[in-house]
């Protein structure tokens, strides 16, 4: 017997890696299969790259076409899997995306065991690697079966997994669809749909290395670990593209490359984020040229002097917070960084706010963008609000957690604490 597999790839912006996808699935040993490529609206490149494997009858090409405003409203690939499940034929489902590849024997391996009775789910060893990008360095591991699972959340990556569709039928009778997309479940999709699916069959193992995972600086995985769901103001990031912006009042402000040097941002401190993180906040103004022109367009979260004295000053809420002296520019380590030099005229165009007083057990006013701790915990604050932080979300966050601010448990006494920032 050679039953109909149904292969679904999810694809979105991975220019190296999607090409070798596809041709894993053309590589397999076992022939009668129908691949689903589910693209979600990527640039033009990586559609011309798949076009050129459309001229087999087995392929089919789907492009969501979705706006990067409408992107963190679902769970996209989960959207696109169910797209990709109501249009199959199969009689079983497997999944793949585009930084994975199947081994040649995968489909082979794998309808093998799934033609076993009392069997509606399977899954295999895989071969992980990791790249380090900057230094072109790899490491790899196998991501081995753990037995018969009845529960295989965060433990079964989706690309190891084949089922049965009458199984992801009796899901979608339950549930009324197959994955749940909805947009909190971003960073563990499969694991939600795998705890419907073991409401009524458990994982069967395969213990072969039948796929391999690729994993890089802008994989799934280590793009949304430990990501939190709001960015704190000033947080500079990146999608997948190599434009760069800080959030700023909550909008999303690219800045042009001479500005990130005038203005003295430092590489490091960019994060990586997944795309429809960083579309959900609504575009601001560019941060160019203009922003040494008009006082209105001048970013927070800046270290300022005027042309004409040595008066320090830190740009927060569209405001200009005086630094008392040179203790207070010590306390808050701003003295490490290197202030942007502006036009006393565009200086004078910006509100006075709080002075920046020395640190001490009765301040009232905290600047941000730095990170503070108290005995064994972070917070950043945020309005003058101090909201606690865990440690992998604030490392995730490129901030200084080997030297933060220290502040005096009596110091929280004086400030309302906020929602923390976890993930």
């Amino acid at each position: 017997m050679t039953p109909l597999v149904s292969v679904i790839l999810t694809s979105y912006n991975k220019p190296l890696t999607i090409a070798n996808a596809i041709e894993s699935v053309l590589n397999q040993t076992y022939s009668n299969w129908e691949l689903f490529i589910m693209d979600d609206n990527s640039s033009g490149g990586i559609v011309d790259i798949i076009k050129k494997y459309l001229t087999d009858s087995r392929i089919s090409y789907f492009n969501s076409r979705v706006l990067d405003s409408e992107r963190y409203k679902t769970t996209r690939y989960a959207t696109l899997i169910n797209e990709a499940i109501s249009k199959s034929r199969g009689e079983y489902l497997t999944y793949l995306t585009d930084d994975n590849i199947f081994l040649p024997n995968r489909l082979e391996t794998m309808v093998y065991y799934l033609q076993h009775p009392n069997i509606d789910i399977v899954y295999s060893n895989q071969l992980v690697k990791w790249v380090d990008e900057r230094t072109g360095r790899q490491r790899e591991g196998v991501r081995r079966t753990q037995g018969n699972l009845k529960n295989a959340a965060g433990k079964v990556d989706h690309c190891s997994v084949m089922h049965t569709r009458l199984i992801a039928e009796e899901v979608f009778k339950k549930y009324g669809s197959y994955w749940d997309d909805h947009p909190d479940n971003w960073n563990f999709g499969d694991a939600v749909f795998w705890n419907r699916l073991t409401e009524f069959k458990s994982f069967y193992p395969i213990r072969k290395v039948l796929d391999i995972a690729w994993k890089g600086d802008d994989s799934f995985q280590k793009l949304y670990t430990y990501m939190p769901k709001t960015l704190p103001d000033g947080t500079l990031v990146r999608g997948l593209s190599s434009d760069v912006y800080i959030i700023d009042n909550q909008q999303r402000r690219r800045i042009s490359p001479q500005a990130f040097q005038q203005l003295h941002y430092q590489s490091y401190r960019v994060v990586r984020i997944p795309d429809p993180f960083l579309f959900k906040y609504k575009e601001g103004d560019v941060i160019d040229s203009q922003i040494f022109k008009d006082s209105k367009l001048f970013p927070n979260h800046k270290l300022i002097q005027s042309n004409e004295n040595s008066s320090l000053y830190y740009i927060q809420n569209n405001k200009k917070h005086l630094f008392r002296n040179e203790k207070a520019l010590q306390d808050f380590h701003f003295h490490q960084q290197t202030p942007v030099i502006l036009a006393s005229s565009l200086l004078n165009q910006i509100s006075d706010g709080a002075t920046i007083e020395e640190l001490k057990a009765t301040t009232t006013f905290l600047p941000e963008g730095v990170l503070y701790k108290c005995e064994n915990s972070f917070y950043i604050c945020l309005n003058n609000c101090l909201h606690a932080i865990e440690e992998v979300v604030a490392k995730k966050l490129n901030q200084p957690v080997t030297d933060p601010v220290i502040i005096h448990p009596q110091l929280l006494l004086h400030f309302k604490q906020g929602e923390p920032i976890g993930w």
